[in-house]
């Protein structure tokens, strides 16, 4: 009976969902059907990221505040709302309709927190817009490193990494021969569009592969310590590496849709003396292998958002400690994620 009461569900749903582009124009006045936001606009309102101003409008060509987008962007995310007693900015206060929203994007490192103050009623930037994506899809280490690569914009100089990861990930492109107008106002079009387009790259699924086939790889190396190196650090396919890997093969014109992700299914074991040097070479290990470590009852697991990977650590002996790194759910979520933002659907599990 539940089954056939979802496929009925699911029957509605599509008859609803045939036409998002005329709802869009009847349902705001002053969105054109031809107008090359109708569908996203219309999208982005049934998926509850966005209302409209008021008496049968969207607001097109209006400005976005920040307060909007903090919204908005807690949303596209699903973000537990958060509510402090204590106000973190000097010009939200609690009874404002944005506070949750203002203190979620914060909770959620989506803003930096240097600030006193949030300016809820601004106009949101372009080059705000891009920094605020780009934190909320955790990517903050990605734009600090990437800082440094190049862009097409002669107009960029400040949040420059945030800018180069966001335009990277496609989700935000430039207005003209080498600009982005970081400084310019984002309207409330161009942020329905660049949300959908986050939404529908995040909800794209990844395939398994048996073998890879006639599909290019993408592998990144795992750094291997050696005998005498001081602090080894051996995370599996670090995020920044793939990052850079990622982009490389899209600058340089592949086709990321004929391309496969390979992802070690093991770990890397680093057993070092007490002055923190290896004792001998990282050794790789099966998955198995891993599982018999992680069952130890002296280990302790842990996790690095810089690298995304997991690691544990525990004592062989009373001189020596090792330490494992290897591939956990959260680990692949987060590579696989990154893939499906540069078009890359498709991965190996070895």
């Amino acid at each position: 009976m539940k089954k056939h009461l979802t496929i009925w569900l699911l029957s509605i749903a599509l008859l609803l969902g045939l036409a998002p582009e005329a709802r869009a124009a009847e349902r705001y006045a002053d969105v054109p059907e031809t107008h090359w936001a109708a569908s996203d606009i219309a999208r982005a309102t049934e998926l509850g990221l966005f209302q409209g101003v008021g008496g049968g409008k969207f607001g097109l060509g209006r400005p976005i505040s920040r307060a909007a987008f903090a919204t908005a962007l807690t949303r596209l995310f699903g973000w537990e709302e958060v509510r402090p007693g204590q106000p973190s900015y000097t010009d939200v206060s609690p009874d404002k309709w944005y506070y949750a929203a203002v203190e979620t994007l914060l909770a959620n490192d989506a803003v930096a927190a240097s600030s006193h103050t949030f300016r809820p009623d601004d106009e949101l930037t372009r080059g705000e817009m891009a920094s605020m994506l780009v934190r909320g899809l955790g990517y903050t280490s990605l734009a600090g490193g990437a800082e440094g690569y190049s862009v097409p914009f002669t107009d960029v100089n400040v949040n420059r990494g945030f800018i180069t990861v966001a335009y990277d990930l496609g989700i935000m492109g430039g207005t003209g021969t080498n600009r982005f107008e970081p400084d310019a106002f984002a309207t409330r079009e161009q942020a329905a569009a660049v949300l959908v387009r986050v939404r529908d790259q995040l909800n794209a699924s990844s395939e398994k592969l048996d073998a890879a086939g006639d599909y290019r790889l993408i592998t990144i190396s795992t750094p291997i310590a050696q005998a005498g190196d001081e602090m080894p650090i051996t995370p599996l396919e670090p995020l920044p590496e793939l990052y850079a890997a990622l982009r490389r093969m899209k600058n340089s014109g592949d086709d990321m849709s004929k391309t496969a992700l390979r992802l070690m299914a093991g770990g890397v074991r680093t057993i070092t003396d007490a002055g923190g040097a290896p004792v001998a070479g990282s050794e790789l290990i099966s998955a198995k292998e891993v599982q018999k470590v992680l069952e130890r009852k002296d280990v302790t697991a842990s996790y690095s958002d810089r690298y995304e990977s997991a690691y544990c650590i525990y004592e062989p002996n009373a001189y020596q400690t090792a330490t494992v790194w290897y591939q956990s759910d959260e680990s692949m979520a987060a590579k696989l994620q990154l893939a499906r933002l540069f078009g890359v659907t498709r991965y190996v599990l070895e």
